[in-house]
């Protein structure tokens, strides 16, 4: 998951010029505050709360690396064959281990690899720096060789000790103040973004020239780590008049991932700050690609029964009804849109489910947001089908319906 701080297209309600950075201090005990006088107030500067459970979790994977180090030392004591580190690359994949010396010169290269980036990890969890990945590159690039064998080691660190790695990619005009007074740049120089820190550990926020947020699903990054979802919860708190956006696949789990960055994840419910309650929904929607594939089939001279379901009639309804009745046939279905599945539709009754349950709890009725998924499922249940994001640029161009979207937004 991914998302982009732009100047966007269109002016915004203004916020006051002192918001352009967040400044955070901490009271006598130590703990994370917010700065409460007059000039910081109409910031909406959220109150970042560094409690214990940050420090429990730090020394843990400290623990774990110690351990790691502490079999080399029993291993060389005893005199034994080989050094070995546990690795796993994949959540799914079962455990595996490097030894030194290896089975081949690059499984020596990579051990060695893992071992600079354990010793750089425990530094910077015992000073209560955070590191990034292209930092520990260019601590040692001789021997990392590219950013590449970086990330995939972390990775698979992060999966051996048990700890999550964070997801979430950052690029824009936005710079983050550490604790440590490290700058970190999010500017558009990144390939493919900057790694969203933990909001613990975040100073400031410089803004820039930021005037929206984009939020995308992408990278098969799927549902949004507690970094990221902190992180836009922080930028929405802070600056409240700044639009967060979010565009995710028009298919049961895009809609779920936008709920759950919404209205957050019941396994984080603990987690207060674990939401974005601003985000816009802006797609994709059915209703997007079905006019994409309209455009495209007219511009190609297509007589299929999209195009003409579309000369009848300009409705979005038309074009459903149009679709249900026999379309499957069409260039469209197939390529851009497919069929749903069993488990689609099991997903899609139980967040339709939730939505009425929130209704039922609230004893009101659905504010205009919630009609809209529940339309949205409800269609979805009806036509049968999905598409990603990719099917508004098969179909025309996705910097149009962007800006398109963002400027009616």
């Amino acid at each position: 998951m991914s998302f982009v701080l732009s100047q966007g297209t269109r002016p915004f309600p203004s916020t006051p010029s002192d918001t352009s950075s967040t400044p955070l201090f901490s009271d006598q005990s130590g703990h994370e505050q917010v700065d409460n006088s007059p000039s910081s107030q109409s910031s909406g500067i959220l109150n970042v709360n560094n409690g214990s459970s940050d420090h429990m979790q730090r020394y843990l994977v400290v623990s774990k690396i110690d351990e790691i180090f502490a079999k080399m030392i029993d291993v060389l004591a005893d005199g034994g064959d080989a050094l070995v580190i546990p690795y796993r690359r994949s959540s799914q994949g079962e455990g595996g281990v490097l030894r030194f010396p290896g089975s081949s010169v690059n499984e020596a290269v990579k051990f060695t690899r893992m071992m600079r980036i354990m010793e750089l990890a425990r530094q910077a969890l015992m000073s209560g720096r955070i590191i990034s990945k292209r930092n520990i590159y260019y601590q040692d690039p001789d021997l990392f060789d590219n950013q590449r064998n970086v990330n995939e080691l972390v990775d698979s660190l992060a999966l051996t000790l048990g700890v999550a790695a964070s997801k979430g990619l950052i690029a824009g005009s936005l710079t983050l103040t550490m604790k440590d007074d490290t700058v970190v740049s999010c500017m558009f120089d990144q390939d493919p973004g900057e790694t969203i820190p933990p909001a613990s550990m975040i100073k400031e926020i410089h803004f820039g020239d930021a005037r929206w947020v984009l939020v995308v699903e992408k990278e098969g990054k799927g549902y949004a780590d507690l970094a990221t979802l902190e992180f836009l919860n922080l930028v929405h708190s802070t600056q409240p008049f700044m639009p967060i956006l979010g565009v995710f696949d028009s298919d049961p789990h895009g809609i779920h991932i936008m709920r759950t960055y919404k209205y957050g994840s019941p396994r984080l419910s603990h987690e207060e700050n674990a939401r974005v309650p601003g985000l816009r929904w802006i797609g994709v929607k059915l209703e997007d690609v079905l006019r994409a594939g309209v455009s495209a089939s007219e511009e190609d001279g297509s007589q299929s029964s999209l195009g003409e379901s579309s000369q009848s009639s300009q409705s979005s309804q038309s074009s459903f009804g149009q679709f249900s009745q026999g379309s499957q046939d069409s260039a469209l279905f197939g390529k851009q849109i497919t069929k749903a599945a069993v488990y689609d539709e099991s997903l899609l009754t139980k967040m339709a489910q939730s939505i009425i349950y929130c209704l039922a709890a609230k004893g009101g009725e659905l504010d205009d947001e919630e009609k809209e998924q529940l339309g949205e499922i409800q269609t979805m249940l009806l036509l049968n089908v999905k598409a990603e994001i990719q099917a508004i640029d098969n179909m025309g161009d996705l910097s149009d319906w962007l800006d398109e979207k963002i400027g009616v937004a």
